[in-house]
């Protein structure tokens, strides 16, 4: 082949890395169909690795809110309704009319911004617990979330890791068979103290693996401030706002404590309330630190909120409210406003409360029918503070959970969600990322963010396909057997302590062992050792069909004729005598048949 094309040059690349289009030259459209276009199609055009442009706005599409868009929807036909409805009415123009108009538009103006504004534009679902959620929190940087349920397990989530498929990275269950009642990060996000219904608190590390775990108190000690931890089980508790090495804890026992993350024998201070409540002795259910950690507040179960100096001395509160909600009610949330003035209480009697703790006769404004059944139930503040959020209860499958809205000032509902079929317990809205995520009483939790102002969080996770599962996934954590292999590659067996195997051997329902004898009389259904043994004896062997029936009936014989008892004895008189063929004469008849 011969030609003006002959040139291999021409069809090498001229550049690294991405390729700039370029209009076709004058010499290419000449020769456009020529032999030489198909080795043209198998060279590259360029050396490097291509960047593919993602398209997010179509996996944004897909979790995009149903009601937000029915919301639009409803909007615009009622407008397009107002409109035909004025439209014959309208016989003469008014200047009234164009003001009214103009304020409709900007109302319609107002609801747009708003609706786009707040992160609930957009939602995916985190179903991996079975119960109830009823603790969350974010680490300060808004990568990793941590949630704890009914179901007794802690997961661990991290957006940067997370695929569509939503799945933790990290499940365990810290504390035995307890639920857990509160999570919270530390203030650098090394640490998660995680409060459950045991009397004992505990720290993890980010990545799930246990630090410390803090002592239990002497339970036959009646004075709490003698006792040297909790004696009951723990309700709720909070890091301190400033001293990373500080936490607090309330519990049943009626008594907040006071923590060094470092002393894991023994807690630094007592707070013991005495109720006025017969008995003198009430569970706090709620506890929290004012921003300035100036003051420490407990919600305590007959109604009361009370306040110390978080300095001590901690002998009666320096600031009491004693009827703050109805008594035998647990106060499930306390929060505290950045200026240190503002307190927000969650009540069990289905209210929200703002007090002014400047002035604390009486609450400042409150919000009634906000249904609340779970003792986990928060209430928390928006970024900027304007919006006070919670969510409420339902009945399960009778009705929507919602997450409220209200205007801090007023307390008048801005907006409400409906999020599941079930009880709405948990809210938190991260100022970071800006987002909002809630867990519910059905197990799911749910993270609401806008594509345009919210950052990171969700939106990492939404974009990232979910992984091809391979056959060999299914079989990553079974071990090799190789019993002939050499000791140098022979894998290490897992080691077990002595102790331990021990220990599990005598227990009864993991060793598996069967039921002892019982002893003396019988119990629980079964039957006694005498009894029992006198039944298994009568089971031996039936051996009557293996003899002849002739000769077991013979041997009675001579027993009959001489002490005869049933028959024969009652038709001794009248029977005839017996007579039986002889031998002799049986023998001489078969010798005549021979013959």
């Amino acid at each position: 082949m011969s030609g003006p094309d002959d040139d291999l040059s021409s069809f090498f690349p001229q550049s690294f890395g991405k390729s700039k289009k370029s209009a076709p030259s004058k010499k290419a459209a000449a020769t456009e169909g020529d032999e030489w276009d198909a080795l043209r199609e198998f060279l590259p055009t360029s050396f490097g690795k291509k960047e593919r442009g993602k398209d997010t706005t179509q996996f944004f599409e897909k979790t995009k809110r149903e009601d937000v868009s029915e919301l639009k929807r409803q909007r615009i036909e009622s407008s397009t309704d107002a409109e035909q409805a004025k439209a014959p009415t309208k016989t003469k123009k008014v200047d009234g009319d164009d003001d009214n108009d103009d304020d409709d538009d900007e109302e319609d103006d107002t609801l747009e911004s708003d609706i786009n504004s707040l992160p609930i534009t957009h939602e995916i679902k985190l179903k991996d617990h079975t119960r109830t959620v009823s603790a969350l929190t974010l680490d300060p940087a808004g990568a990793r979330l941590v949630t704890g349920g009914y179901d007794y397990d802690v997961k661990f989530w991290d957006f940067a890791g997370m695929d569509r498929s939503f799945r933790p990275f990290r499940s365990i269950e810290p504390c035995g068979g307890h639920q857990i009642h509160e999570l919270q990060y530390s203030l650098t996000g090394d640490r998660v103290l995680i409060i459950s219904g045991s009397a004992r608190a505990k720290l993890f590390n980010r990545d799930g693996n246990e630090v410390c775990e803090y002592i239990k108190g002497d339970p036959y000690i009646r004075d709490m401030r003698h006792t040297d931890g909790h004696i009951a089980a723990l309700t709720s508790g909070t890091w301190h706002p400033t001293d990373g090495k500080t936490f607090a804890t309330s519990s049943q026992d009626g008594s907040l404590r006071i923590w060094d993350v470092d002393r894991k024998r023994k807690q630094k201070f007592v707070i013991a309330y005495k109720s006025r409540e017969r008995g003198g002795r009430s569970p706090a259910t709620a506890i929290t630190y004012s921003p300035d950690a100036k003051l420490i507040i407990g919600a305590f179960q007959d109604g009361s909120i009370n306040m110390w100096g978080s300095n001590g001395p901690f002998i009666r509160p320096t600031h009491a409210i004693s009827d703050a909600h109805q008594k035998t009610t647990e106060t499930s949330s306390l929060l505290f406003s950045r200026d240190n003035r503002t307190l927000v209480s969650r009540g069990g009697d289905d209210t929200v409360k703002v007090w002014d703790i400047r002035n604390l006769k009486s609450a400042v404004r409150t919000a009634y029918n906000l249904d609340s059944v779970n003792p986990e139930t928060n209430v928390i503040f928006s970024p900027d503070e304007r919006m006070i959020l919670t969510g409420t209860s339902v009945p399960k499958g009778q009705g929507y959970g919602k997450l409220v809205m209200m205007d801090r000032e007023s307390l008048e509902v801005r907006r409400t969600m409906s999020i599941t079929q079930s009880s709405v317990v948990r809210v938190l809205w991260h100022p970071r990322i800006n987002q909002i995520i809630t867990g519910s009483a059905d197990g799911s939790v749910g993270v609401f963010y806008s594509p345009t102002h919210s950052t990171r969080g969700a939106k990492l996770c939404v974009v990232r396909e979910e992984k091809a599962r391979a056959v060999d996934d299914y079989e990553i954590n079974r071990p090799v057997i190789t019993p002939h292999a050499l000791p140098m590659f022979k894998d290490d067996q897992p080691r077990s302590s002595k102790r331990k195997r021990e220990k599990l051997r005598k227990d009864p329902v993991v060793s598996h062992r069967p039921d002892m004898p019982v002893k003396g009389p019988g119990k629980g259904g079964r039957v006694g050792t005498n009894e029992q043994q006198s039944v298994i004896a009568s089971f031996g062997k039936d051996t009557t069909r293996d003899e002849d029936p002739r000769e077991a009936l013979l041997k009675y014989a001579k027993l009959a004729e001489k002490e005869p008892m049933w028959v024969s004895n009652l038709y001794q008189k009248t029977q005839p005598k017996t007579i039986f063929a002889e031998e002799a004469r049986e023998e001489e008849g078969d010798d005549e048949k021979d013959k």
